[in-house]
């Protein structure tokens, strides 16, 4: 099985701050850094600015054995940043099968709201964002790197 979760922050403008925070306090490893810049190379309706180029897209750094994404937005762009809406959970797999087969049952359940159907967009092949009925955010993300 290919499946992980991790544990992914929203930090309003300082999730620069936040990984350096983590990477000297709490020796994380980065393991990926894509930065609002980055993002626009590979999707050009991406709203780039001169203010917003350097803000943190998608990272992923490792602590031990977890694995910690941090990015700048919440999960649902609707919603203003408050603390409790900056932590959802990310579930991928090297399955897509198994990603589609997770989504499928989560939003069968009437009281999962979906916030971004599963689709393909720049960096996966089947992403999407549900919020479970207790209100965390779940992303679901096909991600080959891990078989």
């Amino acid at each position: 099985m290919t499946l992980e979760i991790a544990i992914f922050l929203s930090m309003n403008g300082k999730a620069k701050e936040a990984i350096l925070f983590y990477k000297k306090h709490l020796q994380a490893e980065e393991l990926m850094l894509v930065t609002y810049a980055d993002m626009a190379k590979r999707d050009p309706s991406f709203e780039l600015t001169e203010d917003n180029k350097d803000f943190i897209s998608h990272s992923v750094l490792q602590i031990g054995k977890t694995k910690l994404m941090i990015a700048e937005e919440t999960m649902d762009p609707s919603e203003p940043y408050q603390l409790g809406n900056h932590c959802s959970l990310c579930l991928q797999s090297a399955d897509l099968a198994e990603i589609q087969r997770f989504y499928e049952q989560l939003t069968r359940d009437n009281r999962v709201q979906i916030i971004e159907p599963l689709h393909e967009n720049a960096f996966s092949k089947a992403y999407g964002i549900v919020q479970d009925p207790y209100g965390v955010h779940i992303q679901l993300m096909y991600d080959p790197r891990l078989a």
